[in-house]
């Protein structure tokens, strides 16, 4: 077994940690000397780890190189078989975390983890192949049958089933953050891989990890040892300060030739770990002999340049848009540690090289190099502007039948701002991004302002109400006839619903017209004709027609023309049915079917014979006569003296006299 001669070594490159840091030894194991750790001897029911006392960051990359050496039992020729492996584990329990015995190699049960199996030992039940191997599994679960294994088994060493030969074998996992990628190279080959998202998938978002070595047996056993040399994580590129010096650390076998070149500048091209001390950027360039024996080639850049620490954010002002800004810091050094420091105002929500500010304050980031030989700060501040302008909807309205559409009367105290006008029950007519839109419905309507500079609103809302309320109208009856005795009638029971509006009434007529104040709920008439009312409610606008309408009728013997009026010269009393009365009648084709005795209210008839005596007097009664004299005689054929005397107050007043010779006929 190959041994060095210091139990702590250095650690250099994007491990990021100090120099002659030290482990942590937990169970059965023990320190063999020159950074060689034997973490079970061949007896059962050993189990051990071995832990790197600083934790590792998982957001930066890394290179881990060192050897392990599975003991020298493998069951051949019948003996005992050799048990049970050992593992590589990345977990954060604890820096004295230890797991199980037997089948667990030691990192049974610890979680959450991840670890790259070295399997010397068949569990046919937990899925695994003859050959040693290695798999790569997760949280303290070594079952290749489940979801915490993500890569293998694969066999371990390409050439050969077993690798429990007592030789040392060299071993090497690599790290990239950018394509969360971890390989596993088995004595310079390249054996499986897994791509995982180790921070967020397995460590909860927590990105500082212990790393380090378990190893178990159980009935069977093996001595399980693992070698740590100081190179253990060879250089990556570096940046040093002008004037400062930096230890380039190189991979390989320590105990191999190394050679530098250029040699400028170096303390000593022949060593693993020179002293670098470059004035200006410089890449070197350095040949050693791996673990396998084989000549590899490696170069580490070292940038001479000022340490700079710079800060980027989107923007430095937060609104009502952008409530929170993101800041990052970032610096030309891979390896510097930075500083956070509030100089006033709220504090910052940090994590690492990020933060994200909530309110306003003024900040400074301090990026120092690793060895603390340089250092810069810068500062910034972020402001906070939430300024809102009023958000005025105007006087509200009501939609009626006057005004059916309303133009609202947005308005601010900033004549820069935007308008938009919004409803859930109402209705614009045309765009509501303006601050005078029109609206054709009631609802509910909001104007919200913005602020451009930053989003921030102000709301407000106003009711627009409506009234397109109609009258309803229900006719009534005349309360009689035209006639001489009611010249005029009214129109009663008219009712004008729903009651509380002002009413503006009219009343029109089709053959008729003589309504006297037809702005009147019950109008007085006095023309026969069919009437009609339309109503206007004052309060909002909305008119109406009765679908119906009165019919107003006039006594067909009342306002009767006498012009017309003449009477019979001859009468023919005789029993046969035809004129056996005499009255007066009208020539008016118009007054056909109208007895005149109905449209007068005085009539005197006065029959005389040749001689002037009277033989018949109506009296002022307008009754016809059937040709009897007043003493029961009835009238002889021959020539007779008629005189009629009339009048009429019906309307305007009317009078006749009329004298002539009656004919009577009466055989």
């Amino acid at each position: 077994m190959k041994k060095a001669c210091l139990l702590t070594f250095t650690i250099f490159s994007n491990l990021g940690l100090n120099l002659f840091a030290q482990y942590n030894m937990q169970g059965d194991g023990i320190e063999v000397g020159d950074n060689c750790y034997q973490l079970t001897a061949a007896l059962e029911g050993q189990v051990s780890s071995i832990w790197y006392e600083e934790l590792i960051n998982l957001n930066e990359p890394f290179e881990l190189q060192f050897t392990m050496n599975f003991g020298d039992i493998n069951g051949e020729d019948g003996g005992t078989s050799g048990a049970d492996g050992m593992m590589f584990v990345l977990q954060n329990e604890s820096p004295t975390a230890l797991g199980v015995v037997g089948q667990g190699l030691g990192y049974g049960l610890l979680s959450p983890s991840l670890g790259v199996e070295f399997d010397t030992y068949r569990n046919a039940d937990l899925g695994d192949p003859y050959p040693d191997h290695i798999g790569i599994h997760t949280n303290g679960n070594t079952n290749h049958n489940t979801a915490n294994s993500l890569s293998g088994p694969i066999q371990a060493d390409a050439g050969d089933v077993d690798i429990e030969d007592g030789e040392d074998h060299a071993i090497a996992i690599t790290w990239d953050p950018s394509t969360q990628n971890i390989k596993v190279y088995f004595d310079c080959e390249f054996r499986l891989d897994a791509t995982i998202d180790l921070v967020n998938q397995i460590f909860d978002g927590n990105s500082e990890v212990w790393w380090g070595f378990t190893a178990s047996t159980g009935g069977s056993y093996n001595v399980h040892s693992v070698c740590l040399y100081e190179n253990v994580s060879p250089s990556g590129n570096v940046s040093i300060c002008p004037g400062l010096s930096t230890q380039l650390v190189a991979g390989g076998d320590i105990n191999a030739e190394f050679t530098w070149s250029p040699i400028d500048y170096l303390s000593d091209p022949t060593v693993f770990n020179p002293i670098a001390t470059p004035p200006s950027s410089q890449v070197y360039t350095v040949i050693y002999t791996d673990f396998c024996g084989e000549v590899q080639s490696n170069t580490i850049e070292v940038t001479v340049e000022p340490i700079e620490a710079g800060i980027y954010a989107e923007d430095y002002t937060i609104t009502c848009i952008q409530e929170s800004i993101d800041i990052t810091t970032y610096t030309n050094y891979d390896d510097a540690t930075l500083v956070w420091s509030t100089i006033e105002g709220e504090e910052l929500n940090i994590t690492g090289a990020n933060a994200t500010a909530t309110g306003s304050g003024t900040y400074e980031i301090t990026y120092t190099s690793e060895d603390g030989n340089c250092f810069d700060t810068e500062q910034f501040s972020i402001s906070v502007d939430t300024t809102s302008y009023s958000s005025i909807p105007g006087p509200a309205a009501t939609l009626n039948c006057y005004e059916p559409t309303y133009t609202l009367q947005g308005s601010s105290n900033n004549d820069e701002v935007n308008f938009s006008w919004s409803t859930q029950d109402g209705e614009f007519f045309g765009g509501s991004f303006i601050p005078d839109p029109t609206v054709i419905s009631a609802g509910t309507y909001s104007l919200t302002v913005t602020n451009p500079d930053n989003g921030c609103t102000s709301t407000s809302e106003l009711i627009i109400s409506e009234d397109f309320t109609e009258p309803v109208i229900t006719l009534g009856y005349p309360d009689g006839v035209i006639s001489c005795i009611t010249p005029t009638i009214a129109i009663l029971g008219n009712t004008i619903e729903p009651e509380g509006y002002t009413t503006d009434i009219e009343w029109t007529w089709s053959e008729g017209g003589g309504v006297i104040y037809p702005w009147e709920l019950e109008p007085s008439i006095t023309l026969p004709g069919d009437y009609t009312m339309m109503v206007t409610f004052e309060e909002n606008g909305c008119t109406a027609s009765a679908t119906d309408s009165v019919t107003v009728e006039q006594d067909p013997y009342a306002f009767i023309s006498l012009e017309s009026l003449i009477m019979p010269n001859i009468f023919t009393p005789n029993g046969d049915g035809v004129n056996e009365l005499l009255k007066p009648m009208f020539t008016d084709p118009e007054l056909e079917g109208i007895d005149p005795l109905n449209s007068v209210d005085y009539y005197n008839l006065t029959i005389r014979d040749r001689w002037g005596h009277i033989l018949h007097s109506s009296n002022g009664n307008p009754i016809g006569w059937n040709g009897i004299y007043s003493g029961g005689e009835k009238a002889h054929s021959g020539t007779y003296l008629l005189e009629v005397e009339y009048n009429s107050n019906c309307g305007e007043f009317q009078e006749g006299l009329y004298r002539g010779v009656l004919k009577i006929i009466a055989d």
